[in-house]
């Protein structure tokens, strides 16, 4: 039951190295590791990978730039164990890691998906908290009391609010292959595609053990990406089209809960509060339209 770890690479080779070590630390062996390297300039993540010559660990350059969400979507298809792991290359895992998603695998045999427990630390690799992660704490706080959540419920809950760690996710291989992967968008792709597998198929399986390190950091391009409208756009253009989607399958909760949107509509709020208080009255109302309106 090999889990292979895929990484995306774009950015200071320093945490692709930290996260490399800490893949070569797991306590289960049966692993593999594809670092995907976007054209990032130099050599440096070639010449670790090789001095290392560990040979569970392979690397490849991509021919041209693909940009960070089509270089995850091209690295969720190149798993060749039972599952996939696509980690942020800032990210690191446990040593357990391998060891948690294993067992949840074999203790959920209709899961088609893991996802472990989760700390969060800064750019020095320290624990670390921020609002966002208070607010996916609480926004979670419901699905975290089960081992196991079939589609319906996991969904209901991640349309109400995404509390989803989604590099810290392993997915089984033959799932993954079923799934459409969306490309189109930038910020929510990751919850697309988790999306799509569950209405597919199979359930979510749960296990707080800590066995990832998501790195929160102002660099990232998720916070980044945070500061625009763009992001919101996308979003409500994602849950209107998930909720259309929940209810062709009958899941009406799930499909009320898309609509709703409920914490992308609050994060909008703050947002555009955000916004007022540099004087920028257009991104302003831009933010606050996308924060009172839903789908109907």
């Amino acid at each position: 039951m090999t889990v292979h770890f895929v990484v995306p690479y774009y950015l200071d080779p320093r945490y692709l190295f930290e996260l490399i070590d800490s893949v070569r630390k797991q306590t289960n062996d049966d692993w593999l590791l594809t670092v995907v390297d976007d054209q990032y300039p130099g050599t440096a993540a070639a010449d670790y990978i090789a001095d290392l010559a560990d040979s569970r660990i392979s690397y490849q350059r991509n021919e041209q730039n693909l940009g960070a969400t089509a270089n995850v979507c091209h690295c969720l298809t190149l798993g060749k164990g039972h599952s996939v792991a696509v980690l942020g290359a800032d990210d690191a895992v446990e040593p357990n890691y391998v060891d948690v998603v294993k067992r949840a695998f074999d203790r959920h045999p209709n899961a088609v998906m893991v996802h472990p427990g989760v700390i969060v630390v800064d750019e020095h690799s320290r624990p670390t908290t921020s609002l966002a992660d208070r607010i996916k704490d609480f926004a979670g706080r419901s699905a975290w009391k089960h081992a196991e959540l079939n589609g319906e419920t996991a969904l209901r809950s991640l349309m109400n609010g995404n509390w989803l760690y989604v590099p810290a996710m392993a997915f089984r291989q033959d799932a993954i292959e079923r799934a459409h992967i969306p490309s189109e968008f930038k910020s929510i792709a990751d919850l697309g595609w988790v999306t799509d597998i569950l209405l597919r198929e199979g359930t979510m399986a749960l296990d707080p053990t800590p066995a990832f390190r998501y790195r929160r950091h102002s660099a990232s391009h998720s916070s980044e990406h945070a500061k625009g409208t763009i992001r919101f756009q996308e979003e409500e253009t994602f849950y209107l089209d998930a909720a259309r989607r929940l209810e062709a399958k009958g899941w009406t909760a799930a499909a009320r809960a898309a609509r709703l949107h409920v914490f992308s509509r609050l994060h909008a709020m703050r947002s555009a509060v955000g916004a007022l208080s540099t004087g920028d009255m257009k991104r302003t109302m831009a933010l606050a339209r996308y924060g009172v309106r839903w789908g109907k």
